[in-house]
């Protein structure tokens, strides 16, 4: 979410005066642009923000960052409602899938992939932008079995 947030840019229109957390003046009717796409790939906040680290914010709970560095839902009284639930649905998904499958992109998939110029962020695999598939190669992880300790395909 934080390379790929689902809204890549949002504006804010201000209908009282306020003051932004630097101390810049904001008066009513200015509009302020927000670029979380732009935000997720600044080096100051994130060094080598171009990879994936997910020990960033492991464990969430003490290391996450504040809603208004992490834009994704939103900050503020206007926080998404439904932040935690995406966020549990999120961990409950993955859990699940990774904990069995691994998941490589097909082959060729990978030069393909462009992302939609619509409001939400969309993935799709062609320059013109008729298709929004993303072909994946799923492959079941080899677990070991609790009698044996040895390694096999889980028949689960």
């Amino acid at each position: 979410l934080r390379l790929y947030p689902p809204v890549p840019f949002d504006m804010k229109q201000c209908f009282v005066a306020d003051v932004l957390p630097d101390g810049t003046n904001v008066p009513v009717g200015a509009k302020l642009l927000f670029l979380p796409y732009a935000m997720g790939r600044d080096p100051e906040r994130y060094p080598d923000p171009e990879v994936v680290r997910p020990e960033r914010w492991i464990p969430w709970k003490d290391k996450a960052p504040s809603h208004h560095e992490f834009p994704v839902f939103q900050a503020g009284p206007r926080l998404c409602l439904g932040i935690d639930m995406a966020v549990f649905e999120a961990k409950i998904a993955a859990t699940v899938l990774l904990r069995d499958w691994t998941f490589e992109l097909a082959p060729g998939e990978a030069e393909k992939i462009h992302y939609g110029p619509k409001l939400t962020m969309s993935v799709c695999n062609s320059k013109e932008q008729d298709s929004e598939h993303l072909w994946l190669v799923p492959t079941r992880r080899r677990r070991a079995t609790a009698s044996s300790g040895r390694f096999a395909a889980s028949a689960d």
